[in-house]
């Protein structure tokens, strides 16, 4: 099976965000936390995740998620998640990430959100 993943990237003031095309998976997982990273080694503290391309989740992925979002607060940044479609909502609502991410419909409110 051919997984068409990507992380696209752009900076919004001294935020990353990053659309995710694709399946989050057990084959893109570890990509996207070796960027992640790579980024933090570069100081970027803040991310919103776009997920408004994602068309699947699995554990090992929302479990890379909880980790480094916990990591980031230690040193005062954060993720925000966006855009989620209702059946990657409804898997954030099953397992209880809705609770832990602060989620919004759009970019703009995400942004206004970070300190």
């Amino acid at each position: 099976m051919v997984n068409d993943f990507e992380i696209l990237e752009r900076d919004v003031k001294d935020i990353k965000v990053l659309s995710i095309v694709g399946e989050l998976d057990a084959l893109v997982t570890p990509k996207l936390k070796d960027r992640l990273d790579k980024l933090v080694e570069q100081n970027v503290t803040k991310f919103i995740f776009n997920f408004k391309k994602v068309t699947h989740i699995n554990s090992l992925a929302m479990g890379l998620l909880r980790g480094k979002r916990k990591s980031l607060n230690e040193i005062g940044g954060d993720i925000k998640i966006v855009d989620l479609n209702d059946n990657i909502r409804e898997i954030f609502e099953m397992i209880g990430l809705d609770e832990i991410f602060e989620i919004y419909d759009k970019e703009e409110e995400a942004i206004e959100n970070f300190k």
